[in-house]
């Protein structure tokens, strides 16, 4: 018997790996305060994800729709502070 996870349990998993390993690599890799956009910014890509599921289309609803995003803003917050440390 497999169980399915939710779509919404899914974007969830990804939006906390997302947190966590920008969290880590900021204090133990850069050695950085992050900023307060690039700290949150996949927990406000959720929150969008959270109010618009409802009246989404097909594809839009989908959880790979809203993953991609919320780890490509994780990935740029990644990126600013990066500069931050070798300017």
């Amino acid at each position: 018997m497999s169980m399915k996870l939710a779509n919404e349990i899914k974007v969830s998993l990804v939006t906390v790996v997302c947190i966590l390993a920008l969290a880590v690599i900021s204090k133990n890799i850069l050695h950085v305060q992050m900023d307060f956009i690039s700290q949150y910014a996949s927990i406000w890509m959720f929150v969008v994800y959270m109010r618009e599921k409802a009246k989404a289309s097909k594809i839009c609803g989908r959880p790979l729709f809203w993953s991609i995003p919320i780890y490509n803003v994780s990935n740029f917050g990644c990126l600013c502070n990066i500069t931050e440390v070798i300017i």
